[in-house]
């Protein structure tokens, strides 16, 4: 019971990574049947949990939508070799674990600070000194996805400590 939980918890990245991959073929499906309500929820229920990370993975020169789209697609079937195989790879199990709960953390942070307009254009809290804890923007998906990235991460911090230890 308890390797099939810690499996489940490892799998947790490629969760995120897969949720990044159906956010741009949604982005494919809206672009090719705008008038699809299936295209427009399945784009509009991932939009808020990944938002920041696809878009910034788009900015990036020379990475087209198909290009990200392989990318994060080989990411989360990487990640099923590392969540079945954990003793493998420990270090790139850590790696993978934590690109993807930065990820998840930045669009819940980001979120928080969208605005539509210019009439809000002052700093955000954070930079004008109020260092309080952040509200996360709440979407019960991106923050079940958080939860589970960051056992992941809890995972891979013990399983390091643990061959720390055995040293």
């Amino acid at each position: 019971m308890r390797a099939s939980v810690l499996t489940f918890f490892r799998l947790g990245p490629c969760g995120a990574y897969a949720l990044a991959a159906m956010f741009l073929c949604s982005m494919v499906l809206l672009a090719h049947y705008p008038a699809s309500k299936f295209a427009w929820l399945l784009y509009m229920t991932i939009l808020p949990v990944m938002r920041e990370p696809v878009f910034m993975l788009l900015a990036i020169p020379g990475i087209g939508l198909w290009g990200a789209s392989a990318m994060v697609a080989v990411a989360a079937l990487f990640g099923i070799l590392l969540a079945i195989r954990p003793d493998r790879y420990p270090r790139m199990r850590f790696v993978h674990a934590h690109v993807a709960l930065i990820a998840t953390a930045l669009t819940a942070v980001r979120a928080v600070h969208m605005q539509a307009g210019l009439s809000g254009l002052s700093l955000p809290e954070v930079l004008r000194g109020d260092w309080s804890l952040l509200p996360l923007a709440y979407s019960p998906l991106g923050t079940a996805l958080f939860v589970l990235v960051f056992a992941s991460c809890v995972c891979s911090h013990s399983e390091i400590i643990r061959r720390i230890r055995a040293k």
